[in-house]
């Protein structure tokens, strides 16, 4: 069997695997577009200062949750902060609000 034969076998078994790996493990997508002119984001980037620092720390922000409360660690100083991501009803990121945590 010559080396293009196998390589185009291979390639033909792959194409089969990839179009029923969906069907046999159940695979959906978790998140479906919202219908609208705007594509919805599944998540924004965000900008804040630590509170306990002044440092600038940049996090990717998952819309898909929605508004929450979370503590994280500062990314220089390692000090606890509380963040306060809002969400609103059309999936788009309001704002970040950090706080100190003592």
């Amino acid at each position: 069997m010559s080396q293009g034969h196998r390589r185009d076998l291979l390639a033909a078994l792959k194409a089969r695997v990839a179009a029923h790996v969906d069907e046999l493990y159940g695979l959906e997508p978790v998140f479906e577009p919202a219908a609208g002119d705007r594509p919805s984001m599944l998540g924004d980037y965000a900008e804040y200062l630590c509170p306990w620092c002044c440092e600038a720390i940049g996090t990717s922000v998952d819309l898909t949750a929605g508004s929450r409360r979370l503590i994280e660690d500062c990314q220089v100083c390692c000090q606890p902060m509380e963040l306060s991501i809002d969400v609103d009803a059309q999936g788009s990121l309001r704002g970040v609000d950090v706080q100190r945590v003592d």
